[in-house]
């Protein structure tokens, strides 16, 4: 076949060919490459005309930048320079298509290139259509999506934003014009610009995603975003960075309000545990004060407790954050008056809750907050069994800080624990003071003071000296004006002797009216001075019913090797023998006292009972009493009506005739004589006749409603005499008699309130001149 035929079918071919021959360079490499030959396939997908291009250089009319996605030249000198076949992909811009081509090296340089279409245009322009569409789709996406999304473009090691969705540029509060081009400093300020820069450095420098949270403060309130930025690659470097951002504001406050429950559980579980695992108040305070402060991080944490004797409040406990100046000491004794702002609202249960301080209403209260530093508050008040006890308060020196609800309702709780802690030690100290104290007295009881000398009965204690007291006349107090002035009377005894007390000398009520004082290293001199001031303040004590009387006895212990429970038998030894000393003078000063008592206090005088006695006298001799007896009745007349010391002196001088009730109290003063007497040995003997001097003859007397004989004799000889003199001299509310009537109205009553031989011997003795 002939040449021109060869070249026919070339230019008859539907795909394009190309005879090349190649130019070498100072270094006898391929360097260029002229074209000998083409036919119309190559014409048109190249674009260019037989004419324009036969003869010229490659790179004169094609360019590095029209071979489009492939790079012709390097492919075709290695084709020329090693006679091998190579084959590679090329798009034609003027026919929008992509062809596949394949190179030969012939001889002398000359290279055979072969290009055969591998889309048509037709179906290339429909999937280019269908790109379109699909970008416009993913655009339409990509704005929509409900996250912000953004893409960065990574040049000369600055970040520059390409475009952003729309739920960027809300976020941002920029228009897309706005956005393009700009980076991150530019567009958000220093701030949170700087936040997403050094994170797009770091995304860019580990080439892996990376995600962080951004918060910004807004005027609708403080919103959080996630972000992540995901490395995009181009020719294995990072070329962009596609971002997005998730609005997690509600998550992250879930979350926080999630961490500060905890937080305040575990302070809550904290204190619990606290009141289970120590018993020391200062212990379970400082712990309890430090849990909290840190827990909610604060500046400082306090207890302030009040004394409402004095009218004052204190900081006993308190808890300071590192680098923050405890104001404990500076802030005892406070007078309330000082703080009445203050103390009226915590008494009407108020939280005290300010964010600034400056906002406190209170000058006075403002002034001294500002002194410790304090700029956000937070006091809760304490009440123990629904009475004001004090406070807890919170201090933040470096922030103004909001208190949330949440959080006032755990240290309100915390509050009421530290209520019933504190219920709870004030129970235990008033069983532990009850278990080695007395409860009339409040001195330490027998238990105590035993344990006391078993624990300094040592030498190092002499000399050891011991006194021991017994009170004269309990029973009697007791017995004539109850057991409440015979407590009264027990409650001087040892005031008067704690106060004539060292300090450190221990007192006690060793049971009954007996007290011991116990007195380490104290000689019998000092003892005695000890003695004396307790027998002088008995003296100078007035304005009792009894004259407070204390027999003592001491004694001391001058060796270490001797015991002291022998110095404390010597002691009560010596008390008793000046017990029995003192009895008789002590006696007769009580019954001067109680007749005395007696006649200031009632109707009944001195010349009432000497007249009485004068009466009862004659009688008895009209019935030839014995002298013993005669004796017995003259005391008798004198102290009968004893008994009217213990009765209201409201009921004894009543103006006018006594209620039912006034009368059963008056119809005491028997039982109450009798025991006055009994408890006094000097009228023992004349108890049994005070007990009957109201009992009549047929039974119908007070207060055991004997009658006849089984009243004795000189109770029914008294109450004709009594009778007579009432009746002859009268009282308040009736009129006196005269001799006669009074004399006839006995006579009257022999044999129902009298007895008749009694009235007989009366009437026989003094029926004539008196």
């Amino acid at each position: 076949m002939e040449e021109r035929e060869y070249q026919e079918i070339l230019r008859q071919l539907p795909f394009g060919y190309a005879c090349l021959q190649s130019l070498q360079g100072s270094d006898g490499q391929p360097e260029d490459f002229v074209i000998l030959d083409l036919n119309p396939a190559f014409e048109k997908m190249v674009g260019y005309r037989e004419e324009d291009v036969r003869g010229k250089r490659l790179t004169d009319f094609l360019g590095k930048s029209e071979a489009g996605a492939y790079n012709w030249l390097p492919v075709l000198r290695q084709v020329a320079a090693g006679g091998q076949r190579a084959e590679f992909r090329h798009y034609s811009k003027p026919l929008k298509s992509w062809y596949r081509a394949a190179a030969y090296s012939l001889s002398c340089g000359v290279i055979v290139a072969v290009f055969q279409e591998i889309e048509p245009a037709k179906a290339l322009a429909g999937r280019e259509e269908r790109l379109e569409e699909l970008s416009e789709e993913l655009e339409m996406i990509f704005d929509c999506t409900q996250d912000a999304m953004f893409l960065v473009k990574v040049e000369d090691g600055e970040f520059r934003y390409l475009t952003g969705n729309a739920a960027h540029r809300e976020m941002m509060g920029f228009g897309l014009e706005d956005i393009q081009g700009r980076t991150p400093l530019e567009l958000a300020g220093p701030d949170l610009g700087e936040i997403i820069n050094t994170n797009c450095q770091r995304c860019m420098e580990t080439q892996k995603p990376l995600s962080f949270e951004v918060t910004r403060n807004l005027p609708v309130g403080k919103r959080t975003w996630l972000t992540t930025i995901t490395p995009v690659f181009v020719k294995g470097s990072v070329r962009y960075l596609v971002g997005s951002s998730k609005d997690i504001s509600r998550q992250k406050k879930t979350e926080e309000e999630l961490a500060k429950r905890l937080q305040h559980e575990k302070i809550i579980s904290g204190v619990s545990q606290l009141i289970l695992q120590t018993n020391s108040t200062e212990v379970f305070f400082n712990e309890a004060l430090r849990l909290m402060g840190e827990g909610i991080g604060v500046s400082r944490v306090y207890i302030f407790e009040r004394d409402r004797d004095q009218r004052t409040m204190s900081n006993t406990y308190e808890w300071a954050a590192p680098g923050i100046t405890p104001e404990k000491d500076n802030l005892q004794d406070l007078s309330e008056d000082d703080f009445a702002w203050w103390i009226a609202r915590l008494k009407d249960k108020e939280v005290i809750n300010y964010r600034d301080i400056e906002a406190i209403p209170d000058i006075n209260t403002k002034e001294i907050l500002r002194s410790q530093g304090i700029k956000s508050l937070l006091v809760l008040p304490v009440f123990i069994e629904d009475e004001y006890h004090g406070f807890i308060g919170f201090d933040d020196c470096l922030t103004y800080r909001e208190w949330s609800e949440d959080d006032i309702n755990c240290l309100q709780l915390v509050s009421r624990i530290f209520s019933e802690f504190i219920l709870r030690k004030r129970f235990e100290n008033e069983i532990l003071h009850l278990s080695y104290h007395d409860l009339l007295t409040g001195l330490y009881n027998r238990r105590f003071m035993e344990e006391e000398i078993r624990r300094l009965d040592t030498p190092r204690q002499v000399p050891f000296s011991v006194i021991m007291g017994d009170v004269n006349g309990l029973k009697l107090a007791n017995d004539v004006f109850g057991h409440q002035a015979g407590d009264e009377l027990l409650r001087k005894a040892a005031k008067i002797i704690r106060e004539s007390c060292r300090r450190e000398d221990i007192v006690g009520r060793w049971g009954g009216d007996e007290f011991v004082v116990l007195l380490p290293n104290t000689g019998w001199q000092e003892t005695e001075g000890i003695v004396a001031r307790i027998k002088e303040k008995c003296a100078m004590e007035s304005g009792a019913q009894i004259q407070l009387s204390i027999a003592l006895g001491y004694a001391t212990k001058l060796r270490g090797r001797d015991s002291l429970w022998q110095a404390l038998k010597e002691a009560e030894e010596c008390m008793y023998r000046n017990k029995l000393l003192q009895g008789k003078s002590y006696r007769n000063a009580v019954t001067s006292a109680l007749k005395a008592a007696l006649f200031e206090k009632s109707m009944e005088t001195e010349e009432h009972a000497e007249r009485i006695k004068k009466t009862s006298l004659k009688i008895a001799s009209a019935l030839r009493v014995s002298p013993k007896q005669r004796d017995e009745l003259e005391l008798l007349a004198m102290l009968h009506d004893i008994g009217k010391v213990a009765i209201n002196e409201d009921v004894l001088l009543k103006n006018g005739p006594l209620t039912e009730k006034e009368w059963e109290e008056i119809k005491k003063h028997p039982e109450i004589g009798y025991r006055i007497a009994q408890s006094t040995p000097e009228l023992a003997p004349i108890a049994e006749y005070i007990l009957y001097h109201h009992e009549r003859w047929d039974g119908s007397g007070y207060p055991s409603g004997i009658k006849g004989e089984e009243i004795p004799l000189l109770s029914r000889i008294l109450a004709v005499a009594d009778a007579y003199d009432v009746m002859t001299n009268g009282r308040i509310y009736r009129k006196a008699l005269s001799r006669e009537k009074a004399i006839a109205e006995i006579a009257k009553n022999a044999g129902t309130q009298f007895d008749p031989e009694v009235v007989k011997a009366f009437v026989e003795c003094c029926g004539g001149n008196q």
